[in-house]
């Protein structure tokens, strides 16, 4: 089971996406009970208070279906809508991850392309940590929020400056800084993903703890003496 801690915006993010959600089934509800009227009136030739009457009844059964199956799809996963936003999340990093990538092809600084892939490499395992445990997202959730845009916005930036062909001395700062913003980056990328691994890595030591003083503590094989029939 899925265990999410608080946090204020993820739980705006979450309440966003169901209020996103709730508006299309609204809409959908609308939508269909306005197709019901004409459908009803030339189609099975009933009065035109009797096609309100149906469109009506149409929306409120929809209504009803759509309560009864979120009910019983939050009893089954309580967590679902956090899970989906998650995703959500994790969708859209990996679109921006993979525009990092191609910026390592269009590079020539080895240093820079040095750089960019360890962007790359870093920003792949915490994509894919969260994506096989949502509840992890709490842990590097600025990586989501607000790394992994920053990070495409200065590589963005630093390549439409070093496509110019004349470069003054404030372009040149400005490169040297967008530089310094990207190492910087790597940093928070490394420093979010060893946070989030090392209670894995406090985990692994106890049970290897436990396991050693197993092993110490258990008694030597002694085998049982049996006589030989000769």
């Amino acid at each position: 089971m899925y265990t999410f801690k608080s946090s204020v915006t993820f739980e705006i993010g979450v309440k966003a996406m169901k209020v996103v959600r709730i508006i299309k089934k609204i809409l959908a509800i609308w939508a269909t009970g306005a197709v019901a009227v004409p459908v009803s009136y030339f189609g099975f030739s009933t009065t035109m208070i009797q096609s309100l009457g149906i469109s009506i009844g149409v929306m409120v059964v929809m209504s009803l279906f759509f309560i009864m199956s979120s009910a019983r799809r939050h009893y089954q996963n309580p967590y679902r809508e956090e899970i989906a936003y998650v995703r959500h999340q994790v969708k859209e990093a990996k679109k921006q991850l993979r525009t990092i990538g191609s910026y390592r092809f269009k590079i020539r600084s080895v240093h820079m392309w040095t750089e960019l892939s360890k962007l790359y490499k870093v920003g792949k395992s915490i994509i894919e940590m969260v994506e096989k445990e949502p509840a992890r997202y709490k842990d590097v959730q600025p990586f989501f929020t607000n790394y992994l845009q920053s990070t495409v916005t200065v590589i963005e930036r630093y390549m439409f400056l070093l496509s110019k062909p004349t470069k003054s001395i404030e372009v040149k700062e400005s490169l040297h800084e967008a530089e310094d913003m990207l190492r910087g980056l790597s940093g928070k990328y490394e420093h979010l993903l060893t946070n989030a691994l090392s209670q894995d890595k406090l985990t692994l030591d106890v049970e290897l703890k436990v396991l050693k003083q197993a092993f110490e503590e258990e008694q030597p094989y002694i085998p049982t003496a049996t006589n030989r029939t000769k």
